[in-house]
Formats: structure tokens, sequence, C-alpha cells
């Protein structure tokens, strides 16, 4: 058999309190027809650092953010193995190592900057995530959930500030389809 590629990855929290509810920032993957936390793999210039993977991949996912100076990234876990699984991308086995960040902010930026009809992105409901009844999830988001003590309702908000409360938000901007 097949020696495992083996690949490093970084991944975004993005985690916001927002119609008295918790929400996550995720990417759409309409290939795979799921969704992903925000992030991805270590590149060459990431010079073996998964927290400045981490920056860029969210930089590159939600370019909005680029503008704010103090944003915070928090490993939410150690290095984590996960696999030998079948990468669809690479169309082979691949064994990860990688790592979760917590986004941290103290002012959120507008929710249209996040999300909106030209992105990728979406928020989703906590609840949506932990029932899965509704929506297709990447694995990564079950690896997170096991890992982190206490499971994803455990990791605290990105900022202490409630999309809700500091933006004339609409319902609406919290659905999606899965087209």
């Amino acid at each position: 058999m097949d020696e495992p590629h083996k690949s490093r990855a970084a991944f975004v929290v993005f985690k916001v309190h927002a119609a008295n509810a918790a929400y996550y920032l995720l990417r759409v993957n309409r290939k795979w027809k799921d969704l992903n936390l925000l992030g991805g793999h270590e590149k060459g210039r990431d010079r073996g650092n998964l927290q400045k993977a981490a920056r860029r991949e969210l930089w590159e996912e939600v370019p909005s953010l680029r503008k704010i100076d103090n944003i915070e990234l928090e490993p939410l876990t150690r290095i984590v193995q996960y696999g030998p699984i079948h990468s669809l991308s690479q169309n082979r086995n691949t064994e990860y190592e990688l790592q979760f960040f917590l986004v941290k902010l103290e002012k959120l930026p507008e929710l249209s900057a996040m999300t909106g009809t030209r992105s990728k992105n979406v928020l989703v409901p906590e609840s949506d995530l932990l029932k899965r009844d509704r929506i297709r999830v990447s694995g990564l988001i079950d690896l997170l959930d096991k890992t982190f003590p206490g499971g994803l309702s455990a990791i605290p908000f990105s900022s202490d500030e409630s999309l809700a409360s500091s933006r004339d938000m609409k319902r609406d901007q919290l659905q999606f389809a899965l087209k």
C-alpha cells in the first residue's frame, strides 16, 4: 500500500454572537457541497509556521479583515494529527498535521464585509453544526468539536461585541442555501 501524502494546514475559527445565538463564519465549497472552517494548507512562504498560514488564509478568504490592525489569532488546539483520509483535492490518501486558531477582535467588521453574494462565506448557527440534520459540514468541524475541551459550544466568541446589538442586521443575512 502506498504511503499517504503528508500535508500541514491551519484553520481559523470565527465565532460571533448574533440574534441571540452563536454563529460560525464558514466557507462554502460548492464543488464538494459542504461547509468548512476558514483556512487551508501551509505554503512555503509561511516558513513552517501554522499561525502565519492561518493569518494568510484568513486574509485571502475574508479580505476586508486586512484593514483591521488588531486581529489576534489565539491557538485553540495543539497540532493535531488527522487521517490518513482520502483527499478530494489531492485524489489520494493524505495524513494531515493541523491546528485550529480563534480570531480575536475588539470590534466586529460589518457583516456584509464578511459574507454576501460574491463571497463564499456564510454565518451558520452553532445549533446547526451540532445537530447536522440541515447541512453538510467538513469532517474538520467534527475534529474540532472532539479536540477542543467542551466541544464547539465551549469555544469563546471572537469578540465581546454582538452583531445583533452593533448592527442593523436583517434575519435573512444569517440564512444561506448550499446549491
